[in-house]
């Protein structure tokens, strides 16, 4: 009876081995099957998508992954990746066949302003990746990211009195700091993409780190966002700007702090990407401006001998809002301000410069008393003359041509950019000084407006009062 019942159970163990390694077999069969189907379809796919003088997919990433084998973290490279804007509705319009010749007649305008030696692949439908070199530079990547816009804006005559024009999302990255790989590349891109069209379309964007929160806390920072407005959980603090030349206080740049419940206080990295999606940043732009002015009158009262320029940022999400002249001019008559002591920082200049409502609301500005000020750096040799025009005040650089591992050629633009200045009558600012030896090295350039930790880390109102009347800035 024992040796049946050890009989029956070895015999019941073995049909259960024998129907486990059967499903074994089926499962692996079945990924198998669905991998080569899969495959199979891929590679259909891209060849159908495939264009003349354009990479495929596959080869685009070869390419990449073998950059990046072959000189490791020491190489440095962009990427631009542009996703057409509501491509469909061409589809819809005039057929998927008919879509494909509107496609390729894009393609080749922006084969036109691309470097001879830059490659370009068709990574979807209608997205397409282009890969830089470190023979070229940040500026440069952006420059090109410029031109691609315009190119890709060219009407297309399609048949007889027809045109149509397309518009792009255009994201940029930088290797290594935007990804150590292609994958983690690829997916800021898509980060800055998504951004992209959230706000519309029809721009440009440098990934930054800010925005790979978005994808996971937007929609509980959005609603937080909103409570922490109606709760004034904004504040400002302000960063001194010290004239060496005078040894005194030049004036401020303000910048704005969340002081959150549970995170406590929150750099604008963490919350303005969110709130340039929500419109929300329009608020924080009359708020800022508003509570500007409110410390400023204080600061006023208490040391009136002192003339302090107060600066505040401008983003282009912002300077697009036809209403902001008369905003800002509502707050100024509401506190009888005169706008000559404020400075206004306007961010990304070379990635809007062919925006019309911008200039046009920053000429306004500037018939109001408004001081425009940029970032120099975010200027190229094409926009100089777009400054010119503008009749700015202020040109801003940060420490990159400071630094012995940057390039001979940022110094060299430094340098040019400070004898343009001089022969406009500019002020030139130099930010983020760390140290003594930047501060110095900065003074060879003519150069004695700085800003940055060396000189004081950024103060809330009450700090700043303390940081006058000591006159901090004589104790460094």
């Amino acid at each position: 009876m024992n040796l049946f019942r050890v009989y029956q159970v070895s015999n019941d163990i073995t049909i259960i081995l024998s129907i486990f390694i059967i499903l074994i077999m089926i499962t692996a069969i079945y990924f198998l099957a669905r991998s080569f189907f899969k495959e199979r379809t891929r590679l259909r796919d891209e060849r159908s998508m495939t264009m003349e003088g354009v990479l495929t997919r596959a080869e685009m990433t070869s390419l990449i992954t073998s950059q990046i084998a072959r000189a490791g973290k020491e190489a440095q490279f962009s990427l631009v990746y542009l996703d057409l804007d509501k491509f469909t509705d061409f589809i819809n319009a005039f057929g998927q066949s008919e879509s494909e010749k509107i496609l390729e007649k894009i393609v080749k305008n922006i084969e036109v302003v691309i470097p001879k030696g830059v490659k370009i692949a068709r990574m979807q439908n209608d997205e397409f990746l282009i890969f830089l070199t470190m023979d070229y530079d940040r500026t440069e990547a952006v420059d090109l990211a410029n031109r691609v816009k315009q190119a890709i804006g060219r009407p297309i005559r399609l048949f007889g009195d027809t045109q149509i024009s397309a518009t792009a999302s255009i994201a940029v990255v930088f290797y290594p700091i935007h990804g150590s790989n292609l994958k983690d590349l690829l997916s800021s891109l898509k980060i800055a993409t998504y951004i992209i069209k959230k706000n519309g379309g029809n721009n440009i964007k440098v990934y930054s780190d800010e925005m790979s929160t978005l994808g996971g806390e937007h929609v509980e920072y959005y609603y937080q966002i909103k409570h922490a407005i109606q709760h004034k959980e904004f504040q400002l603090y302000y960063h001194p700007i010290i004239d060496l030349n005078k040894n005194d206080l030049f004036g401020v740049e303000a910048l704005i702090r969340w002081n959150h419940p549970e995170h406590g206080l929150l750099s604008p990295f963490k919350f303005l990407g969110i709130m340039e999606q929500s419109g929300d940043v329009h608020w924080i732009g009359l708020w800022g401006l508003e509570t500007l002015i409110k410390t400023y009158q204080e600061l006023k009262q208490e040391f009136p001998k002192k003339e302090i320029k107060f600066s505040m940022n401008l983003s282009p999400k912002q300077l697009m809002s036809e209403t902001l002249p008369n905003d800002f001019q509502k707050i100024l008559k509401k506190y009888r301000m005169n706008a000559d002591s404020i400075i206004l920082e306007i961010i990304e200049f070379a990635v809007f410069e062919k925006q019309e409502t911008i200039f046009k609301n920053l000429r306004k500005l500037k018939e109001m008393g408004f001081q425009l000020a940029i970032d120099g750096f975010g200027l190229d040799y094409n926009t100089l003359s777009k400054v010119e025009e503008l009749d700015i005040d202020i040109i801003k650089l940060d420490n990159e041509f400071l630094k012995e591992e940057e390039s001979y050629m940022k110094a060299k633009f430094a340098s040019l950019l400070v004898e343009f200045a001089k022969k406009n009558n500019y002020t030139v600012i130099c930010e983020v000084i760390e140290s003594k030896e930047m501060a110095d090295e900065a003074r060879t350039y003519n150069i004695n407006i700085m800003q940055g930790f060396y000189f004081s880390k950024p103060l809330s109102a009450e700090g700043l009062r303390g940081y006058i009347g000591t006159e901090g800035w004589t104790k460094i």
